[in-house]
């Protein structure tokens, strides 16, 4: 069994509204994200968890509420201040332990290919995997459920690049540049929409 936490708690300052409710298309954000990973997994299904908080995270239990993902699990982090990693921690902590592992997913990265996923997917195994662009390294990544404990051990002040000493990451070659292009401004925003219109 796979699993994808799908980070949305962060105050979208820069943006000035929920990322994960922005307007992509004809979908928002987050709605793209779980539709891409409904269509990965045919022959997997991935069972996704929302990592939400304060300000926005009420506005998005309501739109999960009114959408045909109602059922989704959502977790709070109660103090989105310490950063993402917090959020991982608190979404890592409510997962099924029998996972083989989970795809950590940005909200704000939201036009990532199916075949990305499907790559992933199909080289999870005991190794943390991230997608590369142009030698670049990108999301979503893929966190074996062998080294939750790791990061649930980590300092909140820290980040998922404390594990490289110690556990080196297997970067996986995609043609997909999405993977790099994270949408947390207006601007970036406008420019996405005018790639997905292309």
């Amino acid at each position: 069994m796979s699993q994808a936490l799908i980070l949305c708690a962060g105050s979208s300052t820069r943006m000035g509204q929920p990322k994960a409710l922005c307007s992509l298309g004809n979908q928002t954000l987050l709605e793209r994200i779980l539709t891409t990973l409904e269509q990965s997994s045919a022959q997997q299904p991935i069972l996704a968890t929302i990592v939400v908080a304060e300000p926005h995270g009420h506005a998005i239990c309501r739109w999960l509420l009114e959408s045909r993902f109602h059922s989704l699990r959502v977790v709070w982090n109660q103090r989105p201040s310490d950063g993402m990693l917090s959020s991982i921690q608190h979404g890592l902590r409510s997962l099924d332990e029998r996972a083989t592992g989970t795809l950590l997913w940005p909200v704000d990265v939201p036009l990532v290919k199916e075949q990305t996923v499907r790559t992933l997917l199909q080289h999870a195994a005991q190794r943390w995997l991230v997608p590369t662009s142009e030698g670049r390294g990108g999301h979503p990544v893929w966190l074996p459920a062998a080294l939750w404990s790791d990061v649930l051990a980590l300092p909140v002040d820290s980040s998922l690049r404390a594990l490289r000493d110690h556990h080196p990451a297997l970067r996986i070659a995609v043609e997909d540049p999405e993977i790099i292009c994270d949408i947390d401004t207006p601007e970036a925003l406008k420019q996405a929409d005018l790639r997905l219109r292309r």
